[in-house]
């Protein structure tokens, strides 16, 4: 196991507890004596809840054609079972947190596989401290199972040799994926990535791709690649055909009622925002990255500004433009012909600090890893323009996530001070995410 502290076999048992005791005391207390004061509180009221119960009482047969969600029938089915069994809505919470707790312990236990448990433990705290992740895990929502599951095919992809087994795990889970939200049809990306990293086309990409459990390289492997996406086309198919369009009638006219352009940029500021607090004690690496590399970053900086000013990107709800402390920062500052200064150059920051980030891991021989948590990353961003609802809550958990491991990827012996630098990096963005969940989370819940 490459890791920094693989003598120190404390963090291995510690670290998961740590993390487990601190995640229960965010979210069980609200869970049982909070008051419905968030946007989770009024979806679970609204859509989940009563769709939930809707489905408890139809079974064995739901009726999938037209419920009050937005998304797929999946999270609702499985939490018809224990609802049918008579668990009422705080025993529901309780069983959805779990997913919660199993996103942050994943988050951890990959990121502990580079960078050591000790890191990867500060890593993974802004990841649990998110008000996203604190309020979809209180309440019942489709946001956190939907993320765990996508989480875990990146990691799959990125971590797992390219064997017909991966691929066969990854089917299932991509069903699974998009029986809960649709937009998980970006997790087509890293499935794909995997399988063309393993064929011969791998051969092409840059040394630092090179992955010896890409070895020996097969055509075969891409072929499965393509075929572990052919049910959930199917299950996506079916779904659509059922319901008449992207989603049931109910929100249609929500969610479905034209592209949003800015949201890749809008990703791409939020991931500059969080990437520059996180990486604010490793300055000078990162300058020495964009020193050594300054042609292949200026490059990456221009595109990623030209991509950000193509869209208009100021504040407004009939856009969809809103819903997040981010989009308040977005309003609060000018715009320049309807292009928000704060996303214009925080994507531009986004793009450098992804970029800085990718050579960190490819020059320790982790590029591979790094592409495919980048290419998730940045389909997402573009899959998300399909929703109509440009939301914070539907990019911060995987901004986090994928921050999180692209730092624990350009750690290792070789650098001795990254790894302390990290570390105060993350606790600096978790004191961040922290103050942001204490406005959005536990003041309102407990006022």
């Amino acid at each position: 196991m490459d890791t920094l502290t693989q003598g120190n076999r404390g963090w291995w048992q510690s670290a998961p507890c740590v993390l487990a005791v601190l995640f229960a005391c965010a979210v069980l207390p609200v869970i049982m004596f909070g008051s419905d004061a968030t946007s989770e509180a009024s979806d679970e009221a609204a859509a989940h809840l009563p769709t939930v119960l809707q489905f408890a009482a139809q079974l064995p047969t739901p009726d999938l054609r037209d419920y009050p969600s937005a998304t797929g029938p999946g999270y609702h089915l499985l939490m018809a079972v224990p609802a049918r069994m008579g668990v009422g809505v705080h025993g529901l919470r309780i069983i959805g947190s779990l997913a919660g707790l199993a996103l942050v312990l994943l988050v951890w236990r990959t990121a502990a596989r580079a960078a050591g448990p000790a890191v990867a433990l500060a890593l993974a705290l802004p990841l649990l401290v998110s008000t996203y992740v604190l309020s979809g895990s209180a309440w019942l929502t489709t946001d956190v199972l939907s993320v765990l599951i996508g989480t875990t095919m990146v990691a799959i992809s990125a971590w797992w040799m390219p064997t017909t087994r991966t691929f066969l795990t990854l089917a299932v889970l991509f069903v699974a994926a998009l029986s809960v939200r649709q937009t998980n049809v970006f997790l087509a990306a890293p499935i794909l990535a995997a399988g063309i990293l393993g064929s011969p086309l791998g051969r092409s990409a840059s040394d630092a791709e090179q992955w010896s459990g890409d070895e020996p390289r097969s055509w075969s492997r891409l072929g499965a690649a393509c075929l572990a996406l052919l049910p959930a086309a199917l299950l996506l198919l079916a779904l659509v055909n059922l319901w008449g369009g992207l989603m049931p009638a109910t929100f249609r006219s929500l969610h479905d009622k034209g592209l949003s352009l800015v949201a890749p940029a809008y990703g791409l500021a939020l991931l500059g925002t969080w990437a520059a607090i996180a990486l604010l004690p490793m300055a000078p690496e990162v300058l020495h990255t964009v020193r050594r590399h300054a042609l292949a970053i200026t490059l990456v900086a221009s595109l990623a500004f030209l991509g950000a000013v193509v869209a208009d990107s100021t504040w407004s709800v009939e856009q969809g433009r809103w819903g997040g402390a981010y989009w308040m920062i977005v309003k609060a500052f000018p715009a320049i012909g309807g292009r928000s200064i704060v996303i214009v150059t925080a994507a531009v920051v986004g793009a450098v600090l992804a970029a800085v980030l990718w050579i960190r891991a490819a020059e320790i021989r982790r590029g591979r890893q790094a592409t495919i948590v980048l290419v998730s990353l940045l389909a997402l961003m573009v899959v998300q323009a399909g929703n109509s609802q440009v939301w914070q809550r539907y990019f911060d958990p995987t901004i986090l996530i994928a921050l999180a491991w692209l730092i624990s990827l350009g750690i290792n012996r070789t650098r001795p001070h990254s790894a302390g630098r990290a570390v105060l990096g993350a606790l600096l963005l978790a004191g961040v995410q922290a103050t942001i969940s204490t406005l959005d989370y536990w003041i309102p819940v407990f006022r």
